[in-house]
């Protein structure tokens, strides 16, 4: 197959790495670059000099009319997320969209049964799912080297109220939400994806903490076959970062932590097994986001994030926030 074809949509700070790692592939070329604002497109530019020249327009329907492409990449404001991905599957374009992919689980499961239906790849960048210690983390699960699970707990935080302060993850009619819909979002699906059954019940408490959107909140989950887990989220946190799991079973625990002053790519997995412990200390990167989504695009490999987790991470996300506001726990018949 030639070249994937690729448009990035929304050049923000996000959609830097995107479009650096799409631009020096040499299996995708990116043809379009789409942003409304003239001042971020230049400072894009500037950050991403390998995509200078390449054609850009204010809105996807300009580009839909000048020129062909075979995917998106979509990085724009969360809520703008659901129309531009239902204009790429309408036109038979896959997808590789940032997270969440969707503030609603209605619309998640929108995109699932269009993307069912047209075929193509809709992917989302949850690039947990990619990383050596989660994959670990899973297989371990998968193969049953924890026994039966009993408990998860994963606490996740960021200096986000103060980092964020002014821009459009404040701001509710774009992000749909706070700390929880944003950096948040990837350990929502890491809890779904380790655990990986579904969720019964949902009894949480958000805390705004000042800000028009959620900063904290903190999550008791019920999982079919007694599975219990916490889930905590931590948007103004006194250090610059703190991501934590722990995993126990009966026969074995899983401990992830990373050092608070740096990111999450310096964790480290513990693994305490048979009485003794295992750390795997070198640990064999994956293939990596793009290199999925292109083998996913070609029916070389399995889409390694599809819409499914979404429509689950959705589902959590809007039970936490009912339970919260309700004061009550929430039932679900999830997936």
């Amino acid at each position: 197959m030639s070249k994937v074809r690729v448009a990035v949509v929304g050049c923000g700070g996000a959609a830097t790495w995107h479009a650096s790692a799409l631009a020096s592939a040499s299996d995708f070329e990116v043809v379009a670059l789409v942003e409304p604002s003239a001042e971020s497109l230049e400072l894009f530019v500037s950050r991403v000099p390998m995509v200078a020249g390449v054609p850009t327009f204010a809105d996807v329907e300009q580009m839909y009319d000048a020129v062909e492409v075979d995917a998106l990449a979509i990085v724009t404001p969360h809520t703008l997320h659901h129309p531009i991905v239902m204009s790429a599957i309408k036109r038979n374009l896959h997808v590789l969209c940032e997270k969440p992919l969707t503030c609603t689980s209605a619309h998640a499961r929108e995109i699932e049964a269009a993307a069912d239906a047209a075929g193509v790849t809709v992917m989302v960048s949850y690039q947990r799912r990619f990383d050596p210690a989660y994959t670990y983390m899973r297989n371990a699960i998968v193969a049953g080297e924890l026994g039966e699970l009993r408990t998860i707990a994963i606490t996740c935080g960021q200096r986000w109220l103060r980092n964020t302060e002014g821009t459009w993850r404040q701001n509710p009619a774009l992000s749909g939400g706070g700390m929880l819909m944003d950096s948040g979002s990837h350990l929502a699906d890491m809890f779904l994806w380790l655990v990986d059954k579904p969720v019964e019940s949902v009894s949480a408490l958000v805390d705004n903490a000042g800000s028009p959107v959620d900063i904290n909140s903190v999550a008791t989950v019920s999982f079919a076959g007694g599975v219990q887990g916490q889930f905590t989220v931590v948007g103004d946190l006194a250090t610059t970062w703190m991501e934590n799991v722990v995993i126990s079973g009966t026969t074995g625990l899983l401990r992830y932590e990373t050092e608070p002053q740096h990111p999450w790519r310096t964790g480290r997995v513990t693994h305490y097994r048979d009485g003794g412990i295992v750390s795997p200390l070198d640990l064999p990167d994956g293939p990596g986001v793009h290199n999925s989504w292109l083998a996913a695009i070609r029916g070389e490999a399995p889409n390694p994030s599809p819409v499914g987790g979404a429509v689950r991470v959705a589902e959590l996300s809007e039970a936490i926030y009912q339970s919260a506001q309700q004061r009550a726990t929430v039932t679900l018949n999830g997936r």
